[in-house]
C-alpha cells in the first residue's frame, strides 16, 4: 500500500483558526483509540488534535520514527503554531528564546538545558527543528538532578514551592499510585530496591507537575503541546491528571506512541488504555535495557 498523503480538511476549535497541512502517514504506522482499540483515521487524528486545548504527545526514547513523526505533525500545525513545552529542556521562568539565524544549534541546546549526551542528540532532532520552524513560544518543562536529589530522598515536601502547590492540588490515590510504582519498577527490570519506590515515585510527579506548569502558561497564547516520555503523557497518574486540576474544563488529549510487541500484530489493552489514542510504530532494534541490571 502506498503511503497515504492527507490534505487536512479539519474541523477547528473555532472558525477563525486555519486547517492542518498535509500529513504523511507510514505505512507501517496505525492509529488506534486508546480504549477500545479501534482503528482512527489520519482524518480523525488531525480533528482530535484541532479541537484539543493540550496535546500531549508521547515517545519511546530512543525511537528515531517517532521523533520523525511528531516532527511532520508539529510542522502540519504551522499554521496554528501551537506552543511546545518540551521534556528535555530545562524549566524555566518563561519560553525558551529561539536560535537566532545562523546561530549554531548544539550551543542553543546546551544553554537550553538540554543534555545532549543523555537524550542521545540528535535523536529528537527532527521534533526540535520542526518546533523552532512551526511552533509557537517554546518552554521547557525538565526539573534538573540538582532539584530532584532532595526529592528523591525525603519526598514531595522537598519539591520547590510553585511545583509542591500543584501536586497538592491532585494527589495520587491509591489506584494511581500502585500503577506508578508498577511502572517504575518494571522501568527498572524488577530490580528497584523497596525503599527507593517512594522517593523515585515523587521525583516522578514532581517531573509531572512542571511539564503541567510550564503547559499552563504555554497555553495564554492558544493550544500547547507537549514533547515527553509515554509515562509523562499517562491519563492515570501523570501530566493530564495535573493538567485536570490546573485548567478543569480544558480538553486535553493524551497521545501515546507504542511500539509494535515483539511477538508482532497490535498493542493490548493494557499497553493502550492509558492514552485517549494510540499510534503504533515500528519497534527499534536495541539491546537488551535489562541486560546492566541483571550485571
Amino acid at each position: 500500500m502506498p503511503s497515504i498523503l492527507l490534505a487536512a480538511a479539519c474541523g477547528s476549535s473555532g472558525p477563525t483558526l486555519p486547517a492542518p497541512l498535509a500529513l504523511a502517514l507510514p505505512d507501517s504506522f496505525a492509529i488506534v483509540e486508546g480504549e477500545s482499540g479501534a482503528p482512527v483515521t489520519e482524518a480523525d487524528l488531525l480533528r482530535r488534535i484541532a479541537a484539543a486545548d493540550f496535546v500531549l504527545l508521547g515517545e519511546v526514547h530512543d525511537n528515531a520514527a517517532q521523533h520523525a513523526f511528531r516532527g511532520r505533525l508539529i510542522t502540519a500545525f504551522a499554521p496554528r503554531r501551537p506552543a511546545i513545552v518540551f521534556e528535555q529542556f530545562a524549566e524555566s521562568d518563561g519560553p525558551v528564546a529561539k536560535p537566532a539565524a545562523g546561530d549554531s544549534l548544539e550551543p542553543w541546546l546546551d544553554r537550553s538545558g538540554l543534555d545532549r549526551a543523555g537524550w542521545k542528540w540528535p535523536l529528537h532532532q527532527p521534533v526540535v527543528a520542526a518546533a523552532i520552524s512551526s511552533g509557537g513560544s517554546l518552554w521547557g518543562g525538565g526539573v534538573s538532578r540538582e532539584m530532584l536529589r532532595p526529592v528523591v530522598r525525603t519526598g514531595e515536601s522537598a519539591a520547590p514551592a510553585h511545583l509542591r502547590a500543584l501536586l497538592e492540588r491532585a494527589p495520587l490515590d491509591s489506584a494511581a499510585r500502585a500503577a506508578l510504582d508498577q511502572e517504575l519498577i518494571a522501568g527498572h527490570c524488577g530490580r528497584l530496591p523497596d525503599n527507593m519506590v517512594v522517593g523515585m515515585r515523587a521525583a516522578q510527579t514532581v517531573r509531572d507537575a512542571a511539564m503541567a506548569r510550564a503547559l499552563g502558561r504555554a497555553r495564554e497564547t492558544g493550544s500547547a503541546w507537549l514533547i515527553a516520555g509515554n509515562g509523562h503523557v499517562r491519563r492515570d497518574f501523570a501530566v493530564p491528571r495535573l493538567l485536570r486540576a490546573l485548567a478543569p474544563g480544558a480538553a486535553i488529549l493524551s497521545v501515546g506512541l507504542v511500539e509494535r510487541p515483539q511477538r508482532g500484530g497490535m498493542p493490548d489493552r493494557a499497553a493502550r488504555s492509558m492514552f485517549d489514542l494510540v499510534v503504533v510504530t515500528p519497534r527499534m532494534a536495541r539491546a537488551d535495557p535489562c541486560a546492566s541490571f541483571q550485571r
